[in-house]
């Protein structure tokens, strides 16, 4: 997975999967946690991709890319104010 993603991904991928996993089989992640297949389907997922009707395609899967850089993003932009108040409590 660290040929695409950085080692501190790895939380935010399963924080995404459990927001996309759905209740069929299909809609759950067969790949194992840390792999590359792994965030390669969360990305899709994140893409629009609902599990059914083939596998997804490149244009799904850079929408997922760029869903999952977004998060990223706000996530780094919000975490020094969160351990910030977490000291001043």
């Amino acid at each position: 997975m660290t040929d695409a993603f950085m080692p501190g991904d790895a939380a935010l991928l399963e924080a995404c999967y459990a927001r996309l996993e759905g209740k069929t089989a299909r809609q759950k992640n067969p790949h194992p946690k840390g792999s590359l297949a792994y965030a390669a389907w969360v990305c899709a997922r994140l893409g629009g991709w609902t599990g059914y009707y083939g596998k997804p395609g490149p244009i799904v899967m850079l929408e997922g890319w760029l869903e999952f850089q977004a998060m990223k993003r706000g996530l780094n932009l919000i975490q020094p104010h969160l351990k910030a108040s977490k000291h001043n409590v």
